[in-house]
């Protein structure tokens, strides 16, 4: 049956769409139509679309109507929708033809228009399971390739190796670990051109005089660096706080800051930088497990919002305080992700009490380092504006402590200096 242009008054919106049922063959009732006849499997679906349709029809057409009580009056043709459509629940071989030829071609268009609907979105639920298995199968490619670079290049540096005497203890690594941190100090000694230039002990090994616990801690980070993915990257050093001084000082000579630590930026607001590292307020630190505050005693504020003082803005006409005649007085600020250095602060005072219970002297402790420090906090001048720390050392600590001899009641707390993860 080819769809005329335009039906019934009804524009046909699928001109080119050919129903090609084959030979019009009659079949009785209740026998097999043949092959090559009206009935297939296409001719079977568009029966299927028709059926309820066609219910759907008869029972409009049938409907008494709501202010004569009568029926429409819808001529019904002969062997009509809704005589056959209760005699047939649904489509067989046998019922199949009868519905096609009874059908008008405004159901027919209907009901291919929603086999088509029905094919595109069977079509395009497989075309998304293939691009998805595409997908996957580029992830794995790349996975393959990587662990390949990875496998080459352990096996190129293991001809190389180098015979290290570290702090009177020997050490073995290839060059390849010891030039991983390109750009650094380290990678430039042991590079290939400065060879003949290096300190050697009387086994020809290259002398570092550098305390063997502390090199070993970052050759062992080095060597894990080489097998690391980014699902699972390689640990930083455990160092014990009594070493962390003198292993900071290493990294920072051999270059391998940055390596290490990733980028620790410029002097900022160290708890800002820290929100924006981890994606989070920066007025719930605490709550995200990123610091922790500890009081040696505390009259103010509940414990659950130690950490506004910490915010962009801090509290207002409320403050972090001691309780009120306990003497000294610490607050102790905790980092679980981070390690800082600090380079300056700023302290701000409860207005209404800076002058009876704010101390214009502390000491700061940053790692195992302590600097005494102070301000005279007045009414007119409640903060100290930036304030920086004196005599600390380059190591980064995951740690500070305020202690005051007097009370404290601070609204705001700002420390400046760099952040590196742990």
């Amino acid at each position: 049956v080819q769809i005329p242009s335009e039906a019934h008054g009804v524009e046909n919106t699928f001109p080119d769409i050919t129903l090609n049922a084959g030979p019009k063959v009659m079949e009785p009732v209740g026998t097999e139509p043949q092959e090559g006849g009206l009935f297939n499997s296409d001719a079977a679906a568009l029966a299927e679309e028709l059926v309820p349709q066609r219910n759907s029809f008869a029972l409009f057409a049938s409907a008494p109507s709501a202010d004569s009580g009568v029926s429409r009056g819808y001529p019904a043709r002969q062997g009509s929708a809704g005589q056959d459509s209760a005699r047939i629940p649904g489509v067989t071989k046998s019922n199949s033809l009868r519905v096609l030829e009874q059908a008008s071609l405004e159901e027919l268009a209907s009901a291919l228009m929603t086999q088509l609907t029905k094919e595109k979105d069977r079509i395009d639920m497989q075309l998304e399971t293939v691009q998805l298995a595409e997908k996957r199968l580029e992830e794995r490619r790349l996975k393959v390739e990587e662990l390949e670079k990875k496998v080459l290049g352990m096996a190129s540096g293991v001809s190389d190796v180098v015979e290290l005497n570290v702090g009177g203890k020997p050490m073995s690594t290839t060059r390849t670990v010891l030039c991983s941190a390109e750009g650094s100090l380290l990678a430039g000694m042991f590079s290939g051109n400065f060879d003949d230039g290096h300190k050697r002990d009387q086994e020809g090994r290259i002398f570092l005089d550098i305390d063997p616990p502390i090199f070993s801690k970052m050759l062992s980070h080095l060597r894990l660096r080489r097998i690391a993915s980014p699902n699972c990257p390689a640990p930083l050093p455990h160092v014990p706080e009594e070493m962390r001084a003198e292993y900071d000082m290493m990294i920072k000579y051999l270059g391998l800051e940055s390596f290490m630590y990733g980028d620790v930026g410029s002097s900022s607001d160290i708890f800002e930088r820290i929100s924006e590292l981890a994606g989070v307020d920066q007025s719930r630190l605490q709550d995200s497990n990123l610091v922790k505050i500890s009081l040696s005693s505390t009259g103010g504020v509940p414990a659950s919002s130690h950490q506004e003082v910490l915010g962009p803005q801090g509290f207002h006409e409320r403050s972090l305080e001691n309780s009120y005649g306990a003497h000294p007085n610490t607050i102790t600020v905790k980092f679980l992700k981070y390690r800082v250095l600090v380079e300056g602060m700023l302290l701000r005072a409860k207005l209404t009490d800076v002058l009876a219970h704010m101390s214009n002297k502390w000491s700061f402790c940053h790692g195992n380092e302590v600097c005494q420090m102070s301000y005279a906090f007045t009414r007119q001048e409640p903060s100290t504006g930036r304030l920086d720390v004196p005599g600390l050392g380059p190591a980064f600590v995951d740690e500070v402590t305020w202690t005051f001899p007097r009370d404290f009641c601070l609204e705001h707390i700002v420390l400046y200096g760099r952040v590196a993860i742990k």
